[in-house]
């Protein structure tokens, strides 16, 4: 009964909020660069323009995966300035990551590390801004927790995805 009440809650909150802003919802396709060359692909919730988080899943190598977390801030949208055209933006954001990587049939060798990212990409606005086609690559420092505390190899996550906004 308790679940079912925090479902409705959550669903009509879910409802005001779409009421009054719109949310986008996406996906991404992925690759990571540094040290190794990890494929992925995310999925995607916006609710609101400047702010996205992205669950994202990376193939790093034969045997490992990598489940992340990203929140990014878009500080910087320049709609169409850089290019005179109206529906080419320009972002530069800052934004932080959680990542953790395990191999498949071991529980051991489990690295998770954290930090900060800086998102800089263009997106295409077509449709009324309804669909947003996006790329963006994001320079990532952080530190790792395990298996030991320490300064973690810097990476550059580049993406290429699209977001639907609903208002």
């Amino acid at each position: 009964m308790k679940v079912k009440a925090l479902m409705i809650m959550v669903f009509l909150c879910l409802v005001m909020v779409t009421k009054t802003h719109a949310f986008g919802l996406g996906a991404q396709v992925n690759l990571s660069t540094g040290g190794v060359l990890a494929p992925g692909a995310s999925l995607l919730f916006s609710p609101n323009h400047k702010t996205h988080l992205a669950l994202n899943w990376y193939l790093a190598r034969e045997n490992e995966n990598i489940i992340g977390l990203t929140l990014d801030r878009t500080l910087i949208p320049t709609q169409g300035s850089i290019f005179n055209v109206g529906i080419l933006n320009f972002t530069l954001g800052l934004g932080v990551f959680t990542n953790v990587m395990f191999e498949r049939n071991s529980r051991s060798d489990t690295e998770f590390r954290g930090g900060l990212r800086i998102p800089v990409g263009l997106s295409l606005s077509l449709g009324g801004d309804v669909l947003e086609i996006f790329t963006h690559v994001a320079p990532s420092f952080g530190v790792s927790f395990l298996p030991e505390l320490g300064l973690s190899r810097p990476f550059f996550p580049i993406a290429l995805g699209a977001r639907v906004w609903f208002r």
